[in-house]
Parts: C-alpha cells; sequence; structure tokens
C-alpha cells in the first residue's frame, strides 16, 4: 500500500469526508491529490493529518505495510522478553539472527541488538558480571558517550545494558536520562523505561552489594510499578527490595516476600525467570521455600 492509499484507508475506515480530514490543515483538493499520489504534503501538513486521525506514526506505517510489526522493532521487542525471562536459549538464536541481518544491511541496530544478546548470555552464564560481557557492552557505551541528547531509542539501549556498567557510569547516564525522559513522558512507552531502569539500577547495585542503594532504588521501582500498573515489573522489583531487606537487616518479612512472588512467577510459568531468582537467592546466600 502507498502513502495516499493508507491516507485514504485510514480515513474511510474512520468514517470521515476528505472536507472534515482536510479543513483548517490544506485545501480539500490538495488532499484529494494526496490520496491519489499526485501530491505529498509538507512534514507539519502530514503530521496534522495523522493527529486528526488519531493515528501514531507508528501506526501509519504498520498499516502501509499491511500491519505488519516493523521488524527492527519486533526483534528489540524479543530481545527484551527474552530478556526479563532470562531465556538464554532465545537469546543466542537472536543474536545469530542479528547479527546475520547486519551483515546484510549494515544497520547499526542489528550491531546492537546482536552485542545485547551476546552480553546477556555471557552475564546469564553465573549471573555475574565479567570481562565478556563488558567487552560486548563497551561499543554501545561509546556509541551512547558520542551522542549530544538522547531519543527513545538511545533511553532503551542504556536500560539494556545497565547491570554492564559500574555504579557511577550507570547513576551518570540515569541523571542525563531522567531528565531527557520529562520530553517523552506522555509516550506510554516511557513509563516502562522509566520503572525499568530503578530496578535495572537495584540489580546493579545488588551486584555490588551496595544494598542500601539497592533498597533505596527499588522502592522508587515498586512505585512506579504500582502507579503504571505494572504487574511483571513489580514482582520483580519486590524480590530485588527483599534481597537488600535481609541483606541489610535481616528482615524475617522479607523472606514471605520473596516466597510469594517466586510462587507467582511460577504461577505464570515463568520458569527461566524463576530458575533466574533462584540462582540470584543462592548466589546472596537466602534460602526459602521456591
Amino acid at each position: 500500500m502507498n502513502f495516499g492509499e493508507t491516507i485514504k484507508k485510514i480515513r474511510t475506515d474512520k468514517n470521515l469526508t476528505q472536507t472534515q480530514l482536510s479543513e483548517g490543515i490544506l485545501a480539500r483538493n490538495h488532499l484529494s491529490q494526496v490520496e491519489n499520489n499526485n501530491y505529498v504534503p509538507a512534514y507539519d501538513k502530514f503530521f496534522s493529518l495523522l493527529d486528526r486521525l488519531n493515528v501514531t506514526f507508528e501506526e501509519f506505517l504498520s498499516v502501509q505495510n499491511d500491519q505488519k510489526i516493523l521488524f527492527r522493532r519486533k526483534l528489540r521487542s524479543q530481545i527484551g522478553e527474552a530478556t526479563s525471562l532470562a531465556d538464554t536459549e532465545t537469546l543466542n538464536a537472536l543474536s545469530l539472527e542479528a547479527s546475520t541481518l547486519y551483515e546484510k544491511t549494515d544497520n547499526i541496530t542489528y550491531y546492537h541488538s546482536m552485542l545485547i544478546c551476546k552480553a546477556l548470555i555471557a552475564y546469564n552464564t553465573d549471573l555475574t558480571i565479567n570481562n565478556e560481557m563488558i567487552e560486548f557492552v563497551t561499543p554501545i557505551k561509546e556509541y551512547l558517550f558520542s551522542m549530544d541528547n538522547w531519543y527513545l531509542y538511545e533511553m532503551k539501549l542504556f536500560n539494556n545494558i545497565i547491570y554492564a556498567l559500574t555504579i557511577e557510569e550507570a547513576l551518570l547516564f540515569s541523571r542525563t536520562l531522567l531528565k531527557r525522559l520529562d520530553s517523552f513522558q506522555y509516550f506510554a512507552e516511557c513509563r516502562h523505561i522509566e520503572q525499568n531502569i530503578y530496578t535495572n539500577l537495584s540489580t546493579l547495585c545488588l551486584e555490588y552489594n551496595d544494598f542500601h542503594s539497592a533498597k533505596r532504588f527499588s522502592d522508587i521501582a515498586i512505585e512506579k510499578a504500582k502507579k503504571y500498573t505494572l504487574v511483571y515489573e513489580k514482582v520483580c522489583s519486590e524480590l530485588n527490595h527483599a534481597i537488600a531487606c535481609i541483606k541489610l537487616t535481616g528482615d524475617e518479612t522479607a523472606y514471605e516476600v520473596i516466597e510469594q512472588n517466586m510462587l507467582i512467577i511460577r504461577y505464570l510459568k515463568f520458569d527461566d525467570l524463576h530458575e533466574h531468582f533462584s540462582n540470584f537467592l543462592k548466589k546472596f546466600e537466602i534460602e526459602v521455600n521456591v
């Protein structure tokens, strides 16, 4: 489907006339020319049309591509899901796919995806930050340092590599990112990014045995998860918080929190995530009935 046909399809799907859609944006006959692919509107006119149609640019592209999910976005989504579930087998397959696509297209997003997968695989081997993982993450870190400003892609990229940074690096990047998030506060994706940052920061602090900071960041992560109704993220944040509390004070109620959330993970059949947190608990010598 071409550009004009897509505009026309969305307009007719929403039962709008050409006059209703074009009013105050461009002349009706110009819209007719757009829909017949005889005229391309200026960017500001195009986005005004999308706003009148109440569709996002991404939705427009999806319709134009016959409802197919844009592949790079789909790949990033699959990596995110595999990461959340600590699914090393899937990460390995996605790494190979991203590597092949990078060789074919020379698109840097595929290169970053490949590096993230390999770094996560290296980390999941023994749940420790190691030299191999840091080696994979370094090119991404250099890319982020080279940016004068970040957009959603860079924010997501950073979120994927927090675990491989030093605490100082992570906090430096986080301060920049959290300020930048204000510009994107009405994007639903930002809610996940913001919450994930705090969860990942708490995980990083646990890795470095900084349990006070881990508790503080997981407190914020839990609050954000509740605010945005992110159930899965709330479970992970509460587990991090409970681990920090046990290591700090031996809090008995924290053991109950761990048992409850591990049961939720098992009930939801997130087997890889259950195994991940089981190994995480062993690492910190925390014994519960899971």
